[in-house]
C-alpha cells in the first residue's frame, strides 16, 4: 500500500524489518527441509549418468544464457533476470524458487520468480504438447 500512502512510514519500516528477520532465520530452515524431503538419494544414485549431468548442465546454461542475452537487450539487470526469469522457470515450482533465490540471496525477486514459474511452466506444457507427437513419430 505504499502507492496510496495509507499506512504510516513507521509501520512500513516495521514490516520491512520483520521480512528481513524472517528471511534470515527462515530461509536456511526452508532450504534444508526442501533438500531433505524432496531429495531421494537412492533415485539420484540409480539415475546418475553422464547423460543426466549433461542434461542438467544444458538446462541451466540455456536458462541462464537465454535470459541473460534477451534481458540484456531489453535493459534488465542480467544477474537478476537470469535468476528470476531463467532459473526460476526451470526449477521445481514455488519451493524451487525459494531454493534458487535463497541460495543467491535475492529473495526480493520472489514476486517475479513466481510469475516466471507459472508462465514458464504453462509455456513448457504447451510446447511439449506440440513436440511430443513429433518426437514420438521419430521426426
Amino acid at each position: 500500500m505504499q502507492i496510496t500512502g495509507f499506512f504510516p512510514k513507521a509501520l512500513e519500516e516495521g514490516i520491512y524489518q520483520w521480512y528481513k528477520f524472517i528471511s534470515k532465520i527462515g530461509i536456511p530452515a526452508i532450504l534444508f527441509s526442501i533438500g531433505f524431503v524432496y531429495t531421494d538419494i537412492g533415485s539420484i544414485i540409480e539415475n546418475f549418468s553422464l547423460v543426466y549431468v549433461l542434461l542438467v548442465l544444458a538446462t541451466v546454461a540455456g536458462a541462464v544464457i537465454g535470459t541473460w542475452v534477451i534481458g540484456g537487450l531489453l535493459g534488465f539487470y542480467k544477474i537478476e533476470i537470469s535468476l528470476a526469469a531463467g532459473l526460476c522457470m526451470a526449477n521445481m515450482g514455488g519451493s524451487g524458487d525459494v531454493a534458487t533465490l535463497g541460495a543467491a540471496d535475492r529473495m526480493e525477486l520472489m514476486p517475479f520468480a513466481q510469475i516466471s514459474s507459472r508462465l514458464g511452466g504453462a509455456l513448457i506444457i504447451i510446447i511439449s504438447s506440440f513436440l511430443a507427437p513429433l518426437i514420438g513419430m521419430g521426426l
